[in-house]
């Protein structure tokens, strides 16, 4: 992995929390930090659809785990984008904040795009800042 491309990973998962937080301290509200607590939970079903597929060093194979690993993932990203959308219908924050902390997640999951694009690209020169 190049420089640049670890810089833009970088650049890109602090201007998600930058997005979160920012949300949360122009409009002087902290709900929507609750948001970021989400993300911590949405690795354990990847790691359950993983193990279930049998990639990597997470050799097994089951599908009723797969077929639960991904039922929670569309869970926790639900929880992710509807709980904002709850809040500002419940009048709990704003409109800003929720088009901020939505904005955020888009770039996180540019982030983690981004990762799994640069991790599986060839070394010669196939990746996006290839030679």
């Amino acid at each position: 992995m190049d420089v640049w491309q670890l810089l833009l990973l970088a650049a890109l998962s602090s201007g998600a929390l930058f997005m979160h937080i920012l949300s949360c301290v122009l409009y002087n509200n902290w709900w929507p930090m609750l948001f970021v607590l989400a993300y911590l939970l949405m690795p354990i079903p990847i790691v359950v659809i993983m193990r279930a597929r049998g990639d990597g060093f997470l050799e097994a194979g089951s599908k009723n785990a797969q077929r639960w690993g991904e039922f929670f993932a569309a869970f926790v990203f639900s929880l992710i984008v509807g709980v904002p959308c709850i809040l500002l219908r419940a009048r709990v924050v704003e409109f800003g904040a929720v088009l901020m902390d939505l904005s955020g997640l888009v770039l996180v999951i540019t982030t983690v795009a981004f990762a799994a694009f640069v991790s599986h690209a060839p070394d010669e020169g196939m990746g996006l800042f290839g030679n």
